[in-house]
């Protein structure tokens, strides 16, 4: 006959706890560095967006952020994460290091401006501009960054009011007139100049019959 049957008297140990749960991914950190940095990569964006002829909404929809976003990292408001700043290093078609400073192979290298000829000739032979008797055209044809204008007695159509992309430099060169840039007001005499962001509504007044200025003028 069989014997008894031998109650089984293995006991299962206690489950050792997963330990491989997934670990919180750490948000995407800023740029760190100091106020210089922040600098310093503002004004590379601003440069380098500028050289490649890119608007702010371009590089935006490249980089998938908003305009404001881009306009934002030029002006220093905004000190973007690791990722986005690939991001617009992507869309400028640059790296990372570059828009921040770095030197080396991957320094960046301002983009050189269209070629294009040299243009001489004396003021009073160039063409006057459209509708305005005393305003010159000093630029070169085929120039993209700045123009370039005399302007004799004639405020053209900066008499009122107005603002426009890129910057202006104005220098008196006899006469008198007077410059409001963003309410502040100044009497410009012989040899005085002023240098202004066009985008801050501004305007001349007060121009004198022997007024003749030089007037530059540079894209976005």
């Amino acid at each position: 006959m069989s014997g008894p049957t031998t109650p089984d008297t293995t006991v299962s140990g206690p489950t050792t706890p997963d330990t491989t749960a997934s670990v919180p991914t750490a948000p995407d950190p800023a740029v760190s560095g100091s106020a210089d940095t922040v600098d310093v990569l503002a004004a590379s964006v601003a440069r380098v967006r500028r050289a490649a002829g890119l608007t702010l909404s371009a590089v935006a929809a490249r980089a998938g952020v908003s305009p404001a976003y881009v306009s934002q990292v030029e002006s220093g408001t905004a000190n973007p994460t690791v990722r986005t700043l690939s991001q617009i290093a992507d869309a400028l078609g640059v790296t990372p290091a570059e828009l921040l400073g770095g030197t080396g192979p991957g320094a960046a290298v301002p983009a050189p401006a269209p070629g294009f000829p040299p243009r001489f000739a004396p003021a009073p032979l160039l063409a006057r501009t459209d509708g305005h008797h005393g305003i010159w055209d000093l630029t070169a044809p085929g120039a993209h960054r700045i123009g370039a204008r005399l302007l004799h007695a004639d405020l053209g159509d900066h008499d009122h009011p107005t603002a426009h992309s890129g910057e202006e430099f104005v220098l008196v060169l006899a006469g008198s007139c007077r410059v409001s840039v963003a309410g502040t007001v100044r009497l410009l005499r012989p040899a005085d100049s002023c240098h202004f962001a066009a985008t801050d509504e501004h305007h001349f007044t007060d121009a004198s019959d022997d007024l003749l200025m030089l007037v530059v003028l540079t894209e976005e």
